[in-house]
């Protein structure tokens, strides 16, 4: 399968690369600014769209990408409102603070965008993740870690803060960060 991840995330890749798919890592920059308002679903597949489109619309000239699917992603986690990448320490606390001994939701939109014809598919899944009710101090030791800064939601499951989580429901690689089981049903007529 000839697939192009329009993604930076080394997490993404690792999903793709234990399915047995060795992508082409194209990531594009886009404006990732929302209107206000905007519910959660509709936020990642706006997102991961603009990453994927911003990708075909690089390659789409060159006839080297011909057969190739390209996969944008995006992954917010939710809580009252959408819980992105934190800007400094204080925002992480605040959102790690309004997370625990509560549920909230691991929201990721998936684009995918054959390169030959420009056909476009999103998608989304929703996981719901339960947090025990961790301690000020587990927050700020936590804080204290480099892990928080480049997760949406301000923690990665698979990381140190797997200890917070009491259980899911729905993916783990949701909320890794790519649905792969979504993914491989719409890659389906590609294969």
């Amino acid at each position: 399968m000839r697939i192009i991840l329009a993604s930076a995330s080394p997490r993404r890749l690792e999903i793709l690369k234990k399915h047995g798919i060795e992508p082409l890592v194209l990531p594009q920059d886009t404006d990732e600014h929302l209107p206000d308002g905007v519910g959660m679903t509709e936020a990642v597949e706006a997102l991961a769209s603009q990453k994927a489109r911003a990708c075909y619309n690089a390659v789409k000239d060159d006839p080297k990408y011909d057969g190739y699917v390209i996969i944008g992603s995006d992954t917010i986690v939710w809580k009252d409102e959408i819980m992105g990448k934190p800007v400094d320490h204080d925002d992480a606390f605040r959102m790690l603070d309004k997370i625990r001994g509560t549920e909230h939701y691991v929201v990721t939109g998936v684009c995918l965008i054959d390169k030959s014809s420009g056909a476009e598919s999103v998608l989304s899944d929703i996981t719901t993740v339960h947090c025990v009710n961790y301690s000020d101090d587990d927050i700020l030791d936590y804080i204290a870690r480099v892990e928080p800064y480049d997760k949406a939601g301000s923690y990665a499951i698979q990381g140190y803060f797997g200890r917070y989580i009491d259980h899911i429901d729905g993916d783990y690689e949701n909320v890794v960060g790519l649905p792969f089981y979504r993914i491989e049903q719409a890659l389906e007529p590609y294969i």
